[in-house]
């Protein structure tokens, strides 16, 4: 009887056992800290590496949820985790009033320090800024289908002409603009990469007076039908994460030195 009692037992074990498999999703565009393609050798691979997936592995790490991690064209990646059955949490996420409708927020886990970037031999002295408001003399590019919200009325001001990074630069070789504004930590990500346009000295960079850090979160669609465990776990995983003042280190993989 009691072997028939275990047997039972152990039949039920690995069905309990066995991890809700999850997906999550990032720009395929790359936005390095965060997420990017692994490169070896100076190629790019299918393989992706990045901040944001090194944090969602080990705050999942010990609860009933494991996450498979692919980029995605951005559009797509918040639509298919909006409707919660391809895709489930999408990484890297600044907080939009709207978004809260069909996302569970995590706890933050990353702030970017936003920096003013520009042409070193351009402006030797560089910029003049004592005020964001000061940010509205230059002329300012950006990225196609970025919020430069946090910029406040000087937003309405930024010309998002740019496709990627490369563009960006480009922009203000030709003169197009004067400066744009990106965080230090993507742009340190970039130059982990070898970004050539975003390496060496051709960019100079000044602080961004009285913007705050940019807090970025997990987000998981309402539609999925653990979303409410799945978000508790992210959260318990970060508070944790907190504690043993992992996070910096983890960062850190993904920085070029100093």
């Amino acid at each position: 009887m009691l072997w028939a009692v275990a047997l039972l037992v152990l039949a039920w074990m690995p069905a309990q056992a066995s991890p809700l498999e999850v997906r999550a999703c990032g720009g395929a565009n790359e936005w390095p800290p965060s997420s990017y393609f692994l490169r070896r050798d100076g190629r790019v691979t299918g393989d992706v590496a990045g901040f944001s997936p090194d944090v969602l592995a080990a705050a999942l790490q010990g609860s009933r949820f494991k996450a498979e991690v692919t980029l995605l064209p951005f559009a797509r990646c918040l639509a298919e985790a909006r409707a919660g059955q391809q895709m489930h949490i999408v990484m890297a996420a600044f907080h939009n009033a709207q978004r809260t409708q069909s996302f569970l927020y995590s706890e933050s886990y990353l702030a970017l320090v936003p920096r003013v970037y520009f042409l070193a031999a351009e402006w030797p002295k560089g910029l003049a800024l004592s005020s964001l408001n000061d940010l509205g003399a230059y002329r300012l590019c950006g990225l196609n289908g970025i919020s430069y919200a946090h910029l406040g009325p000087v937003a309405d001001k930024v010309y998002t002409g740019a496709a990627d990074y490369a563009a960006l630069v480009r922009m203000l070789q030709a003169r197009r603009c004067d400066a744009f504004v990106e965080g230090q930590e993507v742009i340190n990500g970039f130059r982990l990469l070898g970004t050539p346009e975003l390496s060496g000295a051709l960019l100079a960079s000044a602080a961004l007076p009285e913007v705050k850090p940019l807090r970025i979160h997990f987000i998981v669609s309402r539609q999925y039908e653990h979303a409410q465990p799945l978000i508790n776990a992210i959260n318990g995983g970060l508070a944790r994460l907190q504690r043993e003042q992992r996070l910096p280190a983890m960062l850190q993989r993904h920085q070029a030195a100093p």
